[in-house]
């Protein structure tokens, strides 16, 4: 069974790719297409590393305009997950959308085809908070699909949390790359959504210069994208996330 493969595949601790594609199996028949696991507080002495994981259809528009416009302070899907232990689809909160701003975050989602999600809420020790989100079109809503999500969502976010703190682990062990404080300071500022042009203002150095400190932060991580390099440095704590 698809549905046997995704437990099986948690429960191993297998890698991200093998995880990711069972989780695709098992959700993509009800209508999913990106799921996101993200952690919205942690306890202020806690040395594990940031959670921001994204499953399925990766965005990269979609991500850059969200931090860039700041949408996630008017986010009513975000502000929600504190106040509730239960999942929601966005239908259940859509209403408490009375700004402008917080309808936009929703309109600019639905321009990237998010138009529906399912929203699984997550508690830890200490205070920590997070979530795992199932975003598409048009989710299927009988019973039985939002209980098998939100199960999946859970153990989701458990190995999401477990495989980060592994690596962030392994990276001690390794030493954690070491990146200059120019190279840090534009994947900060990548984070937030900032083009080469915005963070060259910013910075008071050439547009040129910008991309070329991308590139060598990219090469010395071990990584080909943008996104990926920010991830690391958001994972292992170079960068702060908010």
């Amino acid at each position: 069974m698809l549905e046997g493969r995704f437990w099986d595949l948690i429960d191993e601790g297998a890698s991200y790719d093998e995880v990711e594609n069972a989780l695709l199996e098992l959700a993509t028949p009800y209508g999913v297409e990106v799921v996101s696991c993200l952690e919205l507080r942690a306890p202020t002495n806690d040395s594990s590393p940031f959670i921001g994981r994204m499953f399925g259809k990766r965005d990269g528009e979609y991500l850059t305009r969200y931090r860039k416009l700041n949408l996630a302070e008017h986010d009513v899907v975000v502000q929600h997950v504190p106040r509730t232990e239960a999942g929601f689809y966005w239908g259940d909160v859509k209403h408490k959308a009375v700004t402008r701003e917080q309808q936009d975050v929703f309109s600019i989602a639905a321009e990237h085809n998010m138009k529906d999600g399912l929203v699984s809420p997550f508690y830890g020790m200490n205070g920590r908070i997070g979530f795992t989100g199932f975003w598409g079109v048009e989710l299927c809503k009988d019973p039985r699909t939002r209980r098998l999500l939100d199960a999946a969502g859970h153990e989701l976010y458990r190995y999401a949390y477990r495989k980060a703190a592994e690596d962030g682990e392994a990276a001690e062990v390794r030493d954690t790359v070491d990146l200059t404080d120019r190279q840090l300071e534009v994947l900060y500022w990548a984070s937030k959504g900032k083009t080469d042009w915005e963070m060259a203002q910013l910075l008071k150095i050439a547009e040129p210069t910008v991309n070329r400190h991308v590139e060598m932060a990219k090469k010395r991580i071990g990584v080909r994208s943008r996104t990926e390099a920010v991830h690391y440095a958001l994972m292992h704590r170079l960068i702060r996330p908010f």
